[in-house]
C-alpha cells in the first residue's frame, strides 16, 4: 500500500469544509493555513478537513 498522504507546506489539497482546492501555506498546532487556488483567499482549517487533491473528482 502507498504511504499515507499527509498535507505539507506548499502541497495542494482538497478542503472538504469549503469544497475547494487549496495550497497548504503552513501547518500549526492551532490549525492549517491554506490559500484557495481559485480565488487566492487565505483561510484556516484542520488536518481532518483536508484530503488528497485527486479525491476531489469523487466528491461533490
Amino acid at each position: 500500500m502507498a504511504d499515507q498522504w499527509e498535507p505539507g507546506e506548499g502541497r495542494e489539497a482538497y478542503d472538504r469544509r469549503s469544497g475547494q482546492a487549496v495550497r497548504v501555506i503552513s501547518v500549526h498546532v492551532c490549525g492549517v493555513f491554506v490559500r484557495h487556488l481559485r480565488d487566492g483567499r487565505e483561510d484556516i482549517t484542520t488536518l481532518g478537513e483536508l484530503a488528497p487533491p485527486e479525491n476531489t473528482a469523487g466528491e461533490q
